[in-house]
């Protein structure tokens, strides 16, 4: 129990001691009553003849000074005092900004000596001689990747000339081989014939006696005829090629 009331007194000093009115009022009051306070403290009773109390209600029982004049004094404190604070930091605010736009309007005013002059000189000098010297660098890189293009592209322009020429020299011995081939052997030349009506007339291949099997074989695997499906065929290009050799 005695522990509780202990620790609710505690609280209640702590809170009445930080609280700003209570710690106003407190500092307000011993200022204006500060005598009853030297009294108490430092006159003994035998130089007063009378007990302490006693000589206190007799001299400094004024309810203003005890009363009055310190709740003023802390409404002051806690009310205009901020006031004037906060007026007095936006006027120093005011005259910092004030210097420093008077500072740099005689700045921008001053003329430089002739050491600073020389000195931004030579730094102007060297930013131009260093943009220079990069510009000169990623002109020659450029160069570089220019001529590395061109080369690749000569490079490899011979080289597709060269394999669709090849190409072509293939499908052309391919085309003139299998050409010998059916005017050589009479059964594919009359099979041809009929393959070619039958292509045309969208009509199946397979599984016909009158067109010779070795035949077909032959127009596939050189890709100058292609299945698709169902028995059906058509001719490539190079198979169009071949019939037009044929023809002619």
């Amino acid at each position: 129990m005695f522990e509780d009331i202990k620790r609710s007194l505690s609280s209640i000093i702590y809170e009445r001691t930080t609280s700003p009115f209570y710690g106003t009022i407190i500092v307000s009051w011993a200022l204006w009553n500060w005598r009853i306070i030297y009294l108490t403290f430092f006159i003994s009773e035998k130089t007063l003849h009378v007990d302490k109390i006693t000589y206190i209600f007799d001299h400094f029982s004024n309810f203003n000074i005890l009363v009055t004049f310190p709740i003023c004094s802390t409404v002051v404190l806690l009310t205009i005092i901020p006031f004037v604070s906060n007026g007095a930091f936006w006027l120093n605010l005011k005259f910092e900004n004030w210097k420093k736009e008077q500072k740099n309007q005689i700045e921008r005013k001053q003329l430089l000596t002739l050491e600073q002059s020389l000195e931004l000189r030579e730094q102007l000098i060297s930013q131009e001689s260093r943009f220079e010297k990069l510009l000169t660098d990623k002109n020659a890189e450029i160069k570089q990747l220019k001529e590395i293009i061109e080369t690749q592209l000569k490079i490899k322009e011979p080289k597709d000339i060269k394999t669709s020429s090849t190409i072509n020299e293939q499908s052309d011995y391919i085309i003139s081989d299998v050409l010998d081939k059916i005017k050589s052997n009479p059964t594919f030349s009359r099979s041809f014939e009929k393959l070619i009506e039958l292509i045309q007339s969208g009509y199946k291949v397979t599984e016909r006696s009158d067109i010779s099997t070795k035949l077909i074989t032959l127009l596939e695997v050189n890709n100058l005829i292609i299945h698709k499906g169902n028995g059906e065929y058509a001719l490539s290009d190079s198979g169009k090629e071949l019939t037009k050799n044929l023809i002619d």
